[in-house]
């Protein structure tokens, strides 16, 4: 018999076929969970909600700027960018500064009587010049106040609250305003340095009641004063028919009535900013509509 041959190692397993790879083992595709810091996706109702309450809460914000008055006005005139203001013209001022220490004048006179009429102790130095309009009008004269006549004494108090009211508006238009190079109403030359060119600018609420005085001030002026001339029309010009018709002319047409073109001219200028203020509402408001 022969006998088997033995071999001194195992024999080396059999290399793997370079055609064929080992076969892979089949295992289950993880499936991917939501985690706690995975952005979640809002509902279609949640974002609607949002919108829709940003787009309410602008057209509030828009609505209460229109009817605060800060609406933007494009123009001259006191309407600049960056909202609405009033611009004081330096005309306007510049009337407002002559008139108040007249009418102050003119009202003392008028209350105090009869210490500031002639032979009153209050009349030197100060109303001896009152001697010359008293014996024009009567209204200031012996007779006016003889008779009892309670038109002058009434005009004498209306000149009181307007005075207050022309005080308030230079107190505002200078604590709160800027040096504009263009005002509301007449514009003589160009710039602010121009003559009787230019004005001085409030915005805000702050400008919304220095118009609303002013005009309320130079409606008065303007009422009192045609008021005045009515009364003396109506009475036959029993006050003033004895003057000549240039005296007549000269210290009762011309000096009194410029109480009438300058408070004219004031009311007209001031209500046509009102007028634009409430016209550029109305227009803001049309258009968040």
């Amino acid at each position: 018999m022969v006998s088997t041959r033995n071999h001194p190692s195992t024999f080396p397993p059999p290399e793997a076929s370079p055609t064929k790879s080992p076969r892979k083992s089949r295992t289950s595709t993880p499936v991917p969970t939501a985690s706690a810091s995975s952005p979640s996706r809002a509902s279609p109702s949640v974002v609607v909600g949002s919108v829709r309450e940003r787009v309410v809460d602008t057209a509030q914000g828009a609505l209460g700027n229109v009817q605060n008055g800060y609406t933007a006005i494009s123009g001259d005139g006191g309407r600049g960018s960056g909202g609405w203001s009033h611009t004081a013209s330096n005309v306007t001022l510049a009337w407002i500064a002559v008139s108040i220490p007249l009418v102050i004048w003119d009202s003392l006179y008028i209350l105090l009587r009869p210490h500031t009429m002639a032979g009153g102790f209050l009349q030197w130095p100060l109303w001896k010049p009152y001697e010359i309009y008293a014996a024009i009008d009567y209204v200031y004269g012996q007779p006016g106040w003889d008779l009892k006549d309670g038109f002058g004494g009434g005009q004498g108090a209306v000149n009181v609250i307007e005075v207050i009211l022309y005080g308030l508006y230079i107190m505002i238009v200078y604590n709160h305003g800027v040096k504009a190079a263009g005002g509301s109403g007449v514009q003589i030359g160009s710039g602010v340095k121009g003559w009787a060119s230019g004005g001085v600018r409030v915005k805000g609420s702050k400008g919304n009641t220095a118009l609303i005085i002013g005009f309320t001030a130079s409606v008065m002026t303007l009422s009192k004063t045609v008021l005045y001339y009515l009364v003396e029309y109506y009475a036959g010009f029993k006050n003033t028919a004895h003057n000549d018709w240039f005296t007549l002319f000269l210290f009762y047409g011309v000096m009194n009535g410029l109480w009438v073109i300058f408070p004219a001219y004031m009311t007209i200028t001031f209500g046509s900013d009102i007028l634009a203020g409430l016209d550029a509402a109305v227009h803001e408001e049309k258009k968040q509509n």
